[in-house]
């Protein structure tokens, strides 16, 4: 079995290794984009909607209120999934999203 567990081990990791890494590469993306918030906003529209909930919470999390505000404003879901964010104490970065679903919620034509 120590064999086993030697053989194991290896492919373990490189399965773990390979579900860990685009996650981690998702994210480094989603930060490096929001360094230019700018470029962000202009993006969404060329955005596959999988890196939306990703860029979402990276926005948050970096306070970046203006591209937070886009990415409601273009959210392609039906669902903005909101209650994990409400326990947090970033009031003005979640400002910007009820900025974003105001603005949404005026939009005659949805985008997406």
């Amino acid at each position: 079995t120590e064999r086993r567990n030697r053989t194991e081990g290896p492919s373990q990791f490189r399965f773990r290794m390979s579900v860990q890494n685009p996650l981690r590469l998702l994210n480094l993306a989603g930060k490096s984009l929001l360094t230019y918030e700018a470029l962000a906003i202009s993006a969404l529209e060329y955005l596959p909607i999988e890196l939306f909930p990703p860029l979402f919470m990276e926005a948050f999390c970096g306070r970046h209120r203006k591209a937070l505000k886009a990415l409601v404003q273009a959210w392609p879901f039906v669902r903005l999934p909101l209650g994990g964010l409400m326990q947090t104490p970033h009031l003005v970065t979640l400002q910007a999203v009820l900025d974003g679903l105001d603005v949404l919620l005026t939009q005659k034509d949805r985008p997406r």
